[in-house]
């Protein structure tokens, strides 16, 4: 059986939205397990649920989705499948109907290039990234990529019937395409029938009117904010055990931001006018970036901004 081609590309945007909204997509499902850096399952609840709007659109996705047919195009002349679509066709798993993805472009067989929506020859699934960093990320031609990105393919394997997902991830600030590989291992069918178990509960969460636990994700904040916008005059009662925890928190917090001024300010003491602090092996601690901003229009003033940056370890070998 292969996959049910829900939504063309032609399709209004409400349609694609309406029919996103009745399942767990490609890019949902690392939400769903709580595992995306953007999100959180307290916001896609919510949305899910008509509660909140679809995601605002943002300058890094508009210049992800402008580079996505560069990207595919500088894979396909390192690899030479055959590839089938655009980004925009939505497809359902055979057997769950709720599973849904959405591949940036189907592979196939060199010159094979059959009549759209193309599953029913598809051997692979092509994603294609940017990134400004290499956190998450591993060597070129491994199938070491950031965990939410990794959900995302598999579910998106899972959901066309393919054994491979290729990862293109073009890295802006060195200019670098490295390629990646999943294959469908036994780890992978073990980390696809977790997804799957936390999707049916985060769909039974919505028909039972059940939201996930708040967590601290800046986007459950904003969804808050959102669902609360005003703020009437008024008392609320809370428990006493969360009044205390939230005051402990804050009381931590407090005297981190302290110790972390006292340090911060005696690495500054030590460098003087230097601008990277490192160990004597060369590895980076800390550097001091120093810069100018222009003129405010209503203050008319221009600020010289002076901070301490801390560097990971990490940052030292980055090509």
């Amino acid at each position: 059986m292969t996959a049910v081609l829900v939504v063309r590309g032609t399709a209004p945007q409400a349609e694609w939205l309406e029919a996103r909204r009745k399942g767990i997509t490609a890019s949902e499902i690392s939400v769903v397990m709580g595992l995306s850096p953007w999100d959180s399952p307290y916001a896609l609840y919510h949305r899910k649920t008509g509660d909140l709007p679809a995601q605002d659109d943002t300058l890094a996705m508009a210049l992800g989705r402008h580079l996505e047919s560069f990207v595919a195009e500088q894979f396909g002349q390192r690899h030479p499948f055959g590839q089938a679509g655009d980004g925009r066709q939505l497809f359902a798993h055979p057997g769950r109907p709720w599973q849904l993805a959405t591949p940036d472009r189907l592979l196939t067989d060199p010159g094979r290039l059959p009549r759209p929506p193309y599953p029913d020859t598809a051997i692979a699934v092509l994603e294609c990234k940017t990134s400004s960093g290499y956190d998450g990320w591993g060597e070129d031609g491994s199938d070491v990529i950031p965990v939410h990105y990794r959900c995302q393919v598999l579910w998106q394997m899972d959901v066309l019937g393919v054994p491979a997902g290729f990862v293109a991830c073009l890295f802006l600030h060195s200019r670098q395409l490295r390629v990646y590989e999943l294959t469908m291992d036994d780890q992978a069918r073990a980390d696809l029938d977790l997804m799957e178990r936390e999707a049916r509960r985060f769909l039974m969460r919505i028909d039972e009117k059940n939201p996930p636990e708040i967590d601290w994700r800046p986007a459950t904040s904003d969804a808050l904010k959102r669902l609360h916008p005003s703020a009437g005059d008024r008392d609320v009662i809370i428990g006493g055990q969360l009044a205390q925890r939230y005051r402990a928190a804050c009381a931590r917090v407090k005297a981190a931001e302290q110790k972390k001024r006292l340090y911060e300010n005696r690495v500054r003491g030590l460098l003087g006018t230097g601008r990277r602090a490192v160990l004597s092996d060369g590895e980076p601690v800390a550097r001091r970036d120093v810069y100018d901003l222009p003129e405010k229009i209503i203050t008319r003033k221009a600020c010289t901004v002076d901070r301490m940056v801390a560097v990971t370890p990490r940052e030292k070998s980055t090509p």
